[in-house]
């Protein structure tokens, strides 16, 4: 069945309005385009009356009861696109206007923006004559002949082509509107034929009741039809529609169920809207608000009685989720504008993490962990239904855009520095293979230690080649240590039974006499090829030796240069080159040791008087004297080491 109720009460007994949609072009007289008029045909928007069917007598039985109302839907309206704003092409240049007009034509359609093409073109026109207008009258005045006067502007050109393919938009525009209206004038009438033979089609009354409410819905669902038409098809309609239901007079208790249907169905519509409404206040609520209003207006007429007491019913509830929307949506712009705040306190941390640009790859990767954690926070904000919104999400682009730059920067830099890592560490591994095979343990070590030092410091590289190059190198250095270590083993067992050796040599010696240099010598040279010692063993030999010799008469120092040479010539034969280093560790020190009593000495001597006869200033200079010839001394037994050596 058809309805009134449903609709807003500023609606009821709405007047038939007719929209008229007229596009003029004109161009300026200064301009080749012929003028163009295009009408459009006004779109119908139908009367909203209800039709009533005058009861008529059945029977004596129901005489006193009346045919229900049959009350007409409002006609199909297409949905209106929003409307643009024109901008303000007073404050705007020739150019500019232009522009404006021309994005215009390339994103919407020519119905849209006829005002602004319109406007717009009118001012620029405006400025153009104006501006042709001044050159003309300056051409005059100079002399020049009417006939011969042109002046050239590009721009008029520039415009005439905009709005050129804006006008055939339009004409196309209409030329489609024209067809639909056609379109949908045959559909309501093949309908209207449709209507008008249900009364002849077989089958039950419900069963043709049922196919008209199956035509309504078409007649409904269709879009509307050329003014010219409109009139005259409504009023076939509604005839039809009327005749209809005088046949159907008979079964109005079909019309009775449905309007019963329809206020079980509008009752249960309030109960959900009333239901929900003391529940959650949120956008779905609103939803629902807005798809029950839609629902109502499609569910047909209630029994009159009923009419006035649903409506208000329905309205009060309306009135309760309007009002709970209002609060909803100043509670959301707080809420909007705390979220809008934390996303600019995300960007300011953003920033700052780019104005403290990290210098090296571990403060980097803390950085990108901080960054990670702001992005979470950032999505976790959400999208806030703000002007704001825009701004902010550009300026947290821009900031995560300054960082990436930032990183890739640094880590190019770093790439550049890897590769100079790279080749220090390849240059410490060729160094290290090169050196493990090597006998020279001490100086090889030492080289190998400083490697070992300099690879610490010789940066990062990326861990796959780091790893290889670190394994290389350190199979180098391990190969040189082991067999180092492998030989100091073998000299510290060697070391070990060389002290033994001596211990046992000393014991034997206690209880020896010696009774010329040459055993003495042959004693020393027996010690020297007993091998390595230390010092504390040997100054006991040298010792014992200078004991049991000074029977012989011999100078101590004589008995020192017989000895040292014999050790020495012992030492070289044998080959052995840490005894000789020892040697000359020995006098090395031996010559320190004694320049140093030497200078202390003369220092001293200093605070005596030149007072001859001091005591004290003769033993001075006694001892200084001692100390000159312990010098010539060894200096004579380095001497001899350096000739036994060549």
């Amino acid at each position: 069945m058809m309805n009134q109720e449903e609709m807003d009460p500023k609606a009821d007994n709405q007047e038939v309005q007719t929209t008229p949609i007229t596009a003029e072009f004109e161009t300026s007289n200064t301009e080749e385009t012929a003028s163009i008029n295009v009408q459009a045909e006004e779109l119908l928007v139908e009367e909203v009356k209800p039709v009533e069917t005058k009861p008529e007598e059945i029977s004596e039985e129901n005489a006193k009861e009346s045919v229900k109302t049959i009350e007409a839907e409002e006609d199909h309206e297409e949905p209106k696109e929003q409307k643009l704003s024109i901008p303000d092409f007073d404050q705007l240049s020739v150019e500019d206007s232009i522009a404006v007009i021309k994005s215009h034509v390339n994103e919407f359609t020519p119905v849209r923006i006829k005002g602004i093409v319109e406007s717009g073109r009118s001012k620029i026109l405006h400025e153009l004559n104006k501006e042709q207008a001044s050159v003309k009258e300056v051409y005059l005045a100079e002399g020049g002949n009417i006939i011969d006067f042109h002046f050239d502007q590009p721009l008029r050109k520039e415009l005439g082509v905009i709005y050129g393919s804006y006008r055939d938009g339009l004409r196309n525009y209409y030329a489609e509107l024209e067809a639909q209206l056609v379109k949908n004038l045959k559909i309501k009438e093949l309908i209207v034929e449709e209507i008008k033979a249900l009364p002849l089609m077989t089958g039950s009354a419900k069963e043709k009741y049922d196919a008209f409410k199956g035509l309504r819905e078409k007649w409904n669902n269709t879009g509307l039809v050329p003014k010219s038409d409109a009139r005259t098809i409504w009023a076939n309609y509604n005839h039809h529609v009327d005749s209809f239901f005088n046949f159907l007079r008979l079964a109005y208790d079909l019309i009775d169920k449905d309007y019963q249907n329809n206020l079980n169905e509008k009752i249960l519509l309030i109960e959900e809207l009333e239901a929900h409404s003391t529940g959650a206040v949120n956008p779905e609520l609103f939803r629902l608000l807005q798809k029950s209003h839609s629902r109502w207006k499609r569910i047909g007429p209630v029994p009159r009685e009923q009419k006035e007491q649903i409506w208000d019913r329905f309205k009060a509830v309306t009135a309760v989720i309007h009002e709970k929307r209002d609060t909803y949506n100043d509670t959301l712009k707080e809420v909007n504008a705390l979220k809008i705040q934390a996303k600019r306190n995300v960007v300011d941390h953003i920033t700052a993490l780019n104005d403290a640009t990290p210098s090296k790859h571990s403060d980097w990767q803390k950085a990108s962990k901080a960054l990670d954690v702001l992005r979470e926070e950032f999505k976790t904000i959400g999208f806030v239904k703000s002007e704001e919104n825009e701004v902010v999400w550009e300026d947290y682009k821009v900031a995560q855009r300054e960082f990436n730059r930032l990183k890739n920067a640094f880590y190019k830099e770093e790439k550049t520095v890897q590769r100079e890592n790279l080749s220090k560490k390849e240059a410490l591994v060729k160094l290290a293979q090169n050196l493990k095979d090597s006998d020279n343990f001490a100086e090889t070590a030492s080289a190998l230690k400083k490697a070992q030092a300099d690879w610490k410091i010789s940066g990062y590289v990326p861990k796959k080649e780091g790893d290889r190059l670190w394994e290389l190198f350190r199979s180098a250095c391990n190969d040189f240590f082991d067999k180092m270590n492998g030989e100091r083993k073998a000299k510290s067992e060697n070391f070990s039974a060389a002290i033994k050796a001596k211990e046992e040599k000393l014991i034997d010696l206690k209880t020896r006499e010696i009774t010329s240099v040459e055993e003495a010598v042959g004693l020393s040279e027996e010690w020297s090829e007993l091998g390595a010692g230390n010092r504390k063993l040997d100054a006991a030999f040298d010792k014992m030796l200078e004991e049991k010799l000074k029977g012989l008469g011999l100078s101590k120092e004589d008995l020192e240069s017989t000895l040292f040479t014999a050790k020495v010539k012992a030492l070289v034969e044998a080959d052995n080159q840490e005894g000789l280093l020892y040697q000359r560790n020995w006098l090395r020190d031996q010559m320190e040791n004694t320049k140093k009593e030497l200078n202390q000495l003369e220092n001293n001597l200093l605070f005596f008087s030149n007072s001859k006869g001091n005591p004290l200033l003769a033993a001075a200079e006694a001892s200084i004297q001692t100390q000159k010839t312990r010098v010539a001394h060894l200096t004579s037994l380095r001497k001899r080491f350096n000739s036994l050596l060549k």
